[in-house]
Parts: structure tokens; C-alpha cells; sequence
């Protein structure tokens, strides 16, 4: 499993802190994400698990990740941040 931790918007979007779904690639990831906080959808993903311009998704709080093919392994911490000014 994979933790996605929420912050700023995409937290009030998704009405919670923190999401646990399967690992895969970066979309598919995402893609769960938006079925599991529908909320999310469109402003921070879309369905298919590809981020709006409006959104950030960082791995292990270490670097940003924008390839929808990146692997994401089990145990993996995203975190989901607005891009927007302000935050």
C-alpha cells in the first residue's frame, strides 16, 4: 500500500488528511486516489490519475515526481500539495 498525505487544498477537495491505495505507477496511483476521494476530481487529478496544472505530488518528501509511469512502491509516502499561489 501506498499513504498519499493531502495538504492544503487538495485536503479541502478530498475532505481528509490521508488516503492509503495499492502501489503501481504513478497514475495508476492517482487514479485510485480520485476514486477514493472523488472530491479530488477534476481541480487535483483527473480520472485517469494525471494531476492538473494546479497540483504537486512529492515521494517520501524527498523529490517531485511528474512521470504518470514512475513506479510507486509499497510502503511509499506521497504527498499531494496545491501548486496555486498561496497554497
Amino acid at each position: 500500500m501506498v499513504e498519499v498525505e493531502l495538504y492544503g487544498l487538495p485536503r479541502l477537495y478530498a475532505g481528509a488528511e490521508r488516503c492509503a491505495v495499492a502501489a503501481g505507477s504513478l497514475a495508476e496511483v492517482l487514479g485510485a486516489l480520485a476514486q477514493a476521494l472523488p472530491g479530488l476530481v477534476p481541480a487535483i487529478v483527473d480520472a485517469r490519475g494525471h494531476l492538473s496544472e494546479h497540483a504537486r505530488v512529492a515521494i517520501d518528501g524527498r523529490r517531485l515526481l511528474d512521470d504518470p509511469a514512475e513506479a510507486i512502491a509499497d510502503g511509499a509516502v506521497l504527498v499531494v500539495i496545491s501548486a496555486q499561489a498561496g497554497g
